[in-house]
């Protein structure tokens, strides 16, 4: 047996409002994509719904129940979250798998531990929110002979109904750090799960009612973009939406948030460069650039899939990522053996596919190596996939893929290799492999994004921080500073 029935111990699974689970909608399927069966379904939130999601959390934080809960007694409640996470994990990691076709082994080590780190440091970040205080004065020039002085308090207020879109490649990891850190900073929330990937959604809703979290302060309704979420960006009483999705759906909520003037953070998708200079450890450059790559089957959006090699090493370097590729298990996700997946669904490895297809057809790359997927497999697999030579301005180079396919392509000089870098519309991450410390400085001080990583690719958990993106990977804060609005509090001090 792949997994324990009783593991998805209520079907079909419900919306979570105002404390009670609710189950007005029509189903739609769980769908496994290692095997297309259907484990279970789900519920889709009805207008009714969504509208008694958006009273409760509206209603929780204006009465201020949570939002006025000293941090110390909120972090008790985090802490408990996260505890319940890890005494859980086997079971979260199996259904996370089973709903999105990550590795069950990659779900474990990566996906359940940062769910469960992330309720941790929201914890520690509620224990120790504050903010500062500033000394001033009034000019001369106004008040002849001087005036006093001012002390500005400098407050953090929680941002208040928070409409929180939540991605379908990692949605209990993604879901924790979003939730958490809300949570800290006092705010009530509406999180919509994608449409793909409910079920650990389902369950972090439950692990943090029976935790004690105060009815209404978190809702969580499961349904497509188009109807639950377009409906939730566009209602008056949300006071931030924040998405973590594709570039195309960013435009769209930006579009429907305009209308109420809305704030927005936006993570969105990436085309992340990793830079590999003639002087770096290649053996760990090699192994980097294979992780960055193919990690959850590409389905990430600091996946670094763009690999730029000095001209010198690209031949060895791009032969050792290809071998490391090409050797990875791929197959069912609830199989521990197993390092790649399937991807989400049928309509997205098509698309995958076509990217591939196109850049060889059009003569903008070769694919180096021997992908393949075991025979049995289902069209949702697709093999981790190394394009050489890749063309500068074609489409394999410029877009989001969102899949196991890495585009290689050389550079002569530090000067070329920045340009082909920064040569793309997104700014999310970028990753540089040097012994020369001076140049990763230099390195890392002109790429033009969020994020950049040293001789490594991923930043290990939350406590590592976050940068901001840039261009068409988003703008937002990170951490607390996303849920929190400042107060300036000024007070005369004669003297």
């Amino acid at each position: 047996m792949r997994y324990d029935p009783s593991w998805l111990d209520s079907d079909p699974l419900p919306q979570l409002i105002d404390g009670r689970e609710s189950r007005e909608g029509s189903t739609r399927p769980v769908l496994d994509p290692s095997t297309g069966e259907t484990p279970a379904t789900y519920v889709e939130a009805t207008p009714r719904e969504v509208e008694a999601a958006l009273a409760a959390a509206r209603r929780t934080c204006d009465g201020g129940e949570w939002r006025r809960m000293p941090g110390a007694r909120k972090a008790e409640l985090l802490d408990a979250a996260a505890a319940a996470i890890r005494a859980d994990a086997r079971r979260l990691a199996t259904l996370e798998a089973l709903d999105t076709g990550k590795a069950v082994g990659g779900a474990l080590t990566n996906d359940v531990y940062e769910a469960a780190n992330a309720f941790s440091y929201a914890a520690a970040v509620a224990r120790t929110l504050h903010g500062d205080v500033r000394r001033s004065a009034f000019p001369p020039e106004l008040l002849p002979g001087g005036g006093p002085g001012l002390l500005t308090m400098r407050l953090r207020e929680p941002a208040g109904v928070v409409a929180e879109l939540l991605p379908w490649n990692g949605p209990l990891m993604t879901g924790s750090q979003r939730i958490a850190m809300a949570l800290a900073a006092g705010c009530s929330i509406v999180a919509k799960a994608p449409e793909q990937a409910v079920v650990t959604l389902v369950e972090l809703g439950r692990i943090l009612t029976r935790a004690g979290l105060p009815a209404g302060v978190l809702n969580i309704l499961l349904g497509t973009g188009e109807t639950v979420g377009e409906q939730l960006v566009t209602d008056p009483r949300v006071d931030l939406v924040s998405l973590t999705g594709g570039t195309d759906t960013g435009r769209r909520v930006v579009t429907l948030a305009a209308r109420n003037l809305t704030p927005v953070h936006l993570e969105l998708g990436g085309k992340s460069p990793v830079v590999v200079f003639a002087d770096a450890d290649l053996d760990q450059a090699v192994g980097w650039a294979m992780m960055a790559a193919f990690v959850n089957m590409g389905e990430v959006c600091v996946a670094g899939s763009r690999l730029l090699i000095e001209e010198s090493v690209y031949d060895d370097v791009v032969k050792g990522v290809a071998a490391a590729a090409a050797a990875l298990p791929v197959g069912d996700a609830l199989d521990p053996a197993t390092f790649v997946g399937p991807l989400i669904d049928e309509a997205h490895a098509t698309r995958v596919r076509g990217f591939v297809s196109r850049a060889v057809s059009a003569g903008d790359a070769k694919v180096i190596g021997s992908p393949s997927v075991p025979c049995s497999s289902r069209p949702t697999f697709v093999p981790p996939t190394v394009l050489d030579r890749v063309r500068q301005g074609s489409e394999i180079e410029q877009r989001e893929v969102f899949g196991p396919v890495l585009a290689a392509m050389p550079f002569a000089s530090e000067r070329e290799a920045l340009r082909l870098a920064n040569g793309t519309s997104y700014g999310l991450n970028g990753t540089v492999f040097t012994r020369d410390i001076e140049r990763a400085f230099r390195v890392a001080d002109e790429l033009d994004c969020g994020e950049v990583n040293i001789n490594c690719h991923f930043a290990p958990d939350m406590n590592g921080g976050r940068g901001e993106p840039r261009k068409s990977s988003g703008h937002s804060r990170t951490g607390v500073d996303a849920y929190t609005r400042l107060k300036a509090v000024n007070l005369q001090v004669r003297s």
